[in-house]
Parts: C-alpha cells; structure tokens; sequence
C-alpha cells in the first residue's frame, strides 16, 4: 500500500473522508448527510455542512482535570499499544465472530444491491451516520457484542506509551511495494468504538462514554507515531470519526464540561512529523543508487553500469510519465529509460547551466546520463524542499505566505519549466503536502469542540445564557488553525453559530442553543 501512485489514492481518499459528513459538489437545495445538513453558501457557492447542537450549562470539573480523554503523561506505561491494537483488530481466535461478522457485512451488500441502495444506507453501516438518540440501542448492543473481546485490549492500547510496527524503513529494499494491512482494521476499530461510544451516549452512561472516547483519540495518537504517512492520515480518520462522537455527547445533560480535557489533548494530535521526514527521503529510499549521483565526471561505461543497478529499483511502480514498470524486462526497461534519458537531455543541461549555474564547459563534457541524473536529483532536491519548508510553520501562515495557491500548483509551475527532469519530483510530491490540511482539519475540530465546552462554561455562569463575543469566555478560545484565529462566533439571542475558516472540501459550522430551563 506504499506503491506512490497508491499512497496518491489514498491521500485523496482520506483527505476527503477523514471527518464522516461530505457531499458531492452540485447540491443546491439542503440536503440531509447524517447529523449533518449540508447547502451551498449564498456568498461562494462552497457547499457548508451545518449541525445543530442542544447544550446545558456545565462548569469545570472539580478539580479542573479530573476528567481526562487520554492519560497524563505520569500515568502511560512503556510498552507497545500496536500489540493490542493487533490483538483486538486480528480476531485471533475468534472465527465464529469472524464469519458472523461476515455474513452480516455481505448480506447488508446484497440488500443493498437489490434494493439499488449504498451499503451505508443500510446496517450496520447506517448507524455510523445516526445520532445516539436514533440508534436501535438493544439491535446495535446484540451487534457489538460480536466484538467484545476488543474492549479490554482497546483499553490496554490506550494506555500505552507509544505504537511501535517495527517497520525499519530504512532497511526495506523496495518501499514502494511495502504493504499495510494493519492499516485499514485499525480504520475499523474506530468504527466499532464510535458505535460503543454513541450507545454509551443513548443510554446516559456519561462516565463510559468519555472513556471510549478517549480510546479513540489515544487511537488517533498512536497512529501518528507510525513511520508511514499513510498509516498518520488512517489516524486523522480516526479522529475525525471521534469528533462527531464528541459533539453528540456534549449536549447530553449530563455531561461533564471536557474544555480542559481536550485543553491536555497532545497536540497536534496525530503528530505526522516522522512519516513527513521519511516521505521526504522517499526517493533515496526507493531509488539508492541515485545516492552516488554527483558532479564527479564519471565514464559512459560507469553510466551504463549505473543503469543496471537502477532497473530493479522500478519495483512498484506502474510506468507513469512513460517511465519503466516492474512487469516489464529488464531490455524493455532499459529501452525506455535510454529514450527518457535522450528526451530529457536538453532540458537537463539548460537546467544545470542556468538554474545551478554550472559552467557550460563542464556540464557539455558530462556523458547524457551523467546531466540528466545530476539535473534530475539537483531539481528534486529543490523541489522537494521548496514544498516541505512549508511544513515547518503553522498552517495559517502556510496559507498566507502562498496567498492560498496549493502546493501542487506551486510545484505544476515548476515543473513546466524544467520539463523531462521533473517526473520524481512530480511523481512523488503531488498531494503529499495536503497531510498538512488533514491535520490542520483535525486540529480545527478539536477547536470546535473545546469552544463549545468553553461557551458551557461561560452558560454555567450567566444563568443559561450564550456569550455575546467569544471575548467573553471565561477561558481562551482555541485558535482556528487555518485562520490562526478563533472560530468565528456569531450571537443572534437566541442561539449563535460557530464557523471555521473553510478547508478544501469541508467548511463547518454549528448553529448553538442552551436547552430551556
């Protein structure tokens, strides 16, 4: 699942994914997503999704953090939660609840098809979309118990320090073909927990609730820890299917106010920092003999040699941009990369004249190989860093410094200029830095939800009532990653609404009442 051209599918898929509510474009009268309702806005035509929340007045906990999602620090225990994580989502020992679970999921499909329905218009699936107050409680009980052996190992994942999937990328001879099935169960683990959590909610058991959450946000953490990127954005998806939890059990009445509790949040949450660092040595990573590629001269037979020991590292690949694919023989795919090397020569050594600032008598004396490969890695390198600099502020001054323009527009405009040496960096780069907009989303909603328990706070205070600013909060509004501001808050008496700055694909907002006394 690490094949780049997969890792571009996956990405788009979880970027689009990772929170539950989403509708296609083209959606003029509101339509109904879920909790959600979603209708294009009057002044951008953006599609909006809208949901409302029913509060209570809560104070703080006494003392303040007495309610946690995930433990203190002082109170993880060294070890791996991968085991456990593992254990629950393997189903070791389990097949009759395997099959059971089977046949549920296939004869949901087949209705489906007869019924010329989606699969998650239909259950199991279609109580991942209700709210706590809609599920068949005793019917969704009956299911879930099926899984009930993962509760105690989801409670030991929770508590522990760190995930750990051994995968030694730097040891993989061939990355682009590593597999990750682990990934897409872990994907299902919060599905179960979401479930368990929104029955905890029906039923009023607060306290049980809280800790499930919790377990879904310490999910989302640990897989933050993996070295893949793509395992980080499963756990972006994670988190994002334990927002909508988390906004349906604030307005219980008995809810606790959770300001601080997701205040103590590790943060970002789903920290992707390593994975970007790896993503970044990718292309080393796959291709190694691009290593020794330098400004040394080097003979036409050293460059053949070279091309030898490059052809096995095309594994994974499936030839795009005309580039050789692993199905092919090695005398296909040497034909071909000594027609891209031909095609890319007059680019590459206008690029290292040019751009590098070669002198022309030294790139002219160069064999074809050796201007192409040392243009190639010269522009990736660069590229590559031009993107990833980005990484290194906070979104919204990411946003502000490209005036909004996207990272694959910024590197299209390179590319077109550069030509043939261009393709790695095309091949490899596009939508890996769109990471930054699924955890900027991620980090939005937690500042959704906190401002919500703080607008609790400020009820518990002032008999009921809404604040007229999110000045008046008695704690300090979270910070709208895309804005570097608040959410913005707007006070119409009887309810307020509160909106996020928009995201590609996802603009939210939540319209906000206390219930009456």
């Amino acid at each position: 699942m690490s094949n780049p051209l997969i890792v571009k599918f996956w990405l788009a898929s979880l970027l689009l994914n990772a929170a539950l509510p989403c509708s296609g474009a083209g959606a003029d009268p509101p339509v109904k997503k879920g909790v959600w309702v979603v209708q294009p806005d009057e002044q951008t035509g953006r599609l909006i999704h809208t949901m409302e929340l029913t509060l209570h007045p809560r104070n703080e906990p006494r003392p303040a953090l007495k309610v946690r999602l995930v433990p203190d620090d002082f109170d993880l225990v060294d070890g791996n939660a991968a085991i456990y994580y593992l254990k629950a989502g393997g189903f070791f020992e389990q097949q009759a609840r395997r099959d059971r679970l089977r046949e549920m999921h296939q004869k949901a499909a087949e209705q489906a098809q007869q019924e010329n329905k989606s699969s998650s218009d239909l259950p199991p699936y279609s109580w991942l979309s209700m709210a706590p107050a809609e599920l068949p409680v005793e019917e969704v009980k009956r299911f879930l118990e099926l899984t009930s052996f993962q509760v105690p190992m989801l409670v030991e994942a929770s508590r522990r320090r760190r995930l750990d999937l051994d995968r030694q990328i730097r040891d993989v001879e061939n990355p682009f073909a590593y597999l990750l099935p682990e990934v897409q169960s872990m994907r299902e683990l919060a599905r179960m927990q979401s479930l368990r959590c929104k029955v905890a909610i029906a039923e009023g058991d607060t306290s049980r609730a809280i800790e499930v959450l919790g377990q879904q946000y310490a999910l989302a953490r640990h897989l933050g820890q993996d070295e893949f990127l793509v395992t980080n954005l499963v756990g972006l998806a994670c988190a994002g299917i334990a927002w909508e939890d988390a906004l349906h059990l604030v307005q219980h009445p008995d809810a606790p106010n959770l300001y601080w509790a997701f205040a103590s949040l590790p943060r970002p949450l789903v920290d992707i920092r390593q994975s970007m660092s790896n993503e970044r040595q990718l292309f080393y990573l796959q291709f190694k003999t691009f290593l020794d590629v330098d400004e040394t001269p080097r003979t036409v037979g050293y460059w053949q040699d070279f091309l030898d020991r490059l052809i096995p590292e095309f594994g994974g690949l499936e030839g795009e941009f005309g580039l050789p694919s692993a199905s092919e023989s090695p005398q296909t795919m040497r034909a071909k990369l000594v027609g891209f090397i031909a095609a890319a020569y007059p680019g590459a050594k206008r690029y290292l004249i040019e751009v590098c600032g070669l002198p022309h008598e030294q790139v002219v004396a160069y064999p074809t190989a050796q201007v192409v490969f040392l243009a190639m890695k010269r522009y990736y390198d660069e590229a590559r860093d031009d993107l990833f600099k980005w990484s290194h502020l906070p979104y919204w001054q990411q946003q502000a410094a490209t005036r909004g323009m996207s990272f694959d527009d910024l590197l299209q405009t390179k590319a077109d200029r550069a030509g043939w040496i261009a393709v790695p960096a095309q091949l490899l780069l596009p939508a890996v830095l769109a990471a930054n907009t699924a955890v900027a989303r991620c980090e939005q909603a937690l500042a959704f939800v906190q401002t919500v328990e703080a607008i609790r706070m400020y009820g518990a205070a002032h008999d009921g009532r809404l604040p007229e600013s999110l000045e008046q909060l008695p704690v300090p509004a979270p910070l709208d990653p895309v804005s570097g501001k608040p959410l913005e808050y707007l006070y119409q008496d009887d309810h307020a609404v509160l909106t996020a700055q928009p995201l590609p694909g996802h603009w939210y907002r939540l319209v906000l009442r206390f219930a009456s006394p």
